[in-house]
C-alpha cells in the first residue's frame, strides 16, 4: 500500500441514511472523508461510504480510489468495519 500523504486527515464521523428509503436493505451508511491540506476553510472530499446491511452483511463502495491503496484511509475503513459488526 502506498500514498500516505496524499490527504493530512481522514475522518469517519458522519452516518448518512439521507437518500435511503425506509425500504432499502441499506441501514447504515458512513462516509469516510479526507482533506489535502490542514486549511480549516477547506472543504472534506467524500473518499468512501462503509455500509451495513439488514441482513448484517457490509461493504465498501469508494468514491476516490487512491483510498483502495492508502493505507491511513484503509485503517479508517477497517475500524469502521470492525465497529459497525460489533
Amino acid at each position: 500500500m502506498g500514498n500516505n500523504n496524499y490527504w493530512s486527515e481522514i475522518k469517519a464521523d458522519f452516518d448518512e441514511l439521507d437518500g435511503f428509503e425506509s425500504g432499502d436493505d441499506i441501514i447504515k451508511c458512513i462516509s469516510v472523508d479526507a482533506w489535502k491540506t490542514d486549511d480549516p476553510d477547506e472543504e472534506g472530499l467524500v473518499i468512501a461510504k462503509v455500509i451495513l446491511t439488514k441482513s448484517g452483511d457490509s461493504g465498501v463502495v469508494y468514491i476516490d480510489n487512491v483510498a483502495r491503496s492508502n493505507d491511513r484511509a484503509q485503517e479508517v475503513i477497517k475500524d469502521i468495519l470492525r465497529k459497525i459488526k460489533a
